[in-house]
C-alpha cells in the first residue's frame, strides 16, 4: 500500500476513533433514534454539497444502475448503516466508549473472512496474526477498567 493510503487509513481511524466519543456525548442529550435521523440528514447535506462542488459520476451511476444494484445498496443500508448502528449506539449508552469501540474494532476478522469466502482474497499467516493481535487488543482495552494488574499476573512466585 502507498504511504499516501496509510496515512489516509490512519487519518480515517482517527476519525472512527473520534466518533464514539462524540456519540457518547450525544447520547446524554437524545435518543439513538434521533440521532440515527440527525446524523442521516446531515450526512445527505455533505453528499449533496460534495456533489455539488466536485465532478460527480451521479447522473451516470443513475442511467447504469439496475435492480440487484439496487437490491445491495438497501441490504449494504439496511445492515451496516442502519441496524450495526444502532445496535452500537445501544451497546455505547450503556458502557464506556472505549470499550463499545474496541469490541466494535474485531471487524478485520469479519472482514478476512468473508473477503476470503466471497472476494475469493487470500489469507496469509500475516491476515491470522493481524487478527490475533486484534483481538488481543481488544481484550486489553476492553480490561481497561478493571482491577486486573499485569504485574501480578505474569509475576514469579
Amino acid at each position: 500500500m502507498k504511504t499516501i493510503f496509510v496515512l489516509m487509513s490512519l487519518f480515517t481511524s482517527f476519525l472512527w476513533g473520534l466518533s464514539p466519543v462524540i456519540q457518547k456525548h450525544l447520547l446524554q442529550k437524545f435518543d439513538k433514534r434521533s440521532l440515527m435521523l440527525f446524523y442521516a440528514s446531515a450526512n445527505i447535506f455533505f453528499i449533496t454539497m460534495l456533489i455539488c462542488f466536485f465532478d460527480n459520476k451521479l447522473y451516470a451511476d443513475i442511467k447504469t444502475i439496475n435492480t440487484y444494484d439496487i437490491f445491495l445498496i438497501s441490504v449494504y443500508t439496511f445492515f451496516t448503516i442502519f441496524l450495526a448502528n444502532l445496535i452500537f449506539l445501544e451497546v455505547l449508552k450503556y458502557n464506556n466508549s472505549h470499550e463499545a469501540a474496541a469490541i466494535e474494532g474485531i471487524y478485520p476478522f469479519f472482514t478476512l473472512l468473508l473477503a476470503y469466502l466471497f472476494l475469493k482474497e487470500k489469507i496469509t499467516a500475516f491476515g491470522i496474526l493481524g487478527v490475533i493481535l486484534v483481538v488481543l487488543g481488544v481484550i486489553c482495552i476492553s480490561m481497561n477498567d478493571t482491577n486486573f494488574k499485569l504485574e501480578e499476573f505474569i509475576a514469579i512466585r
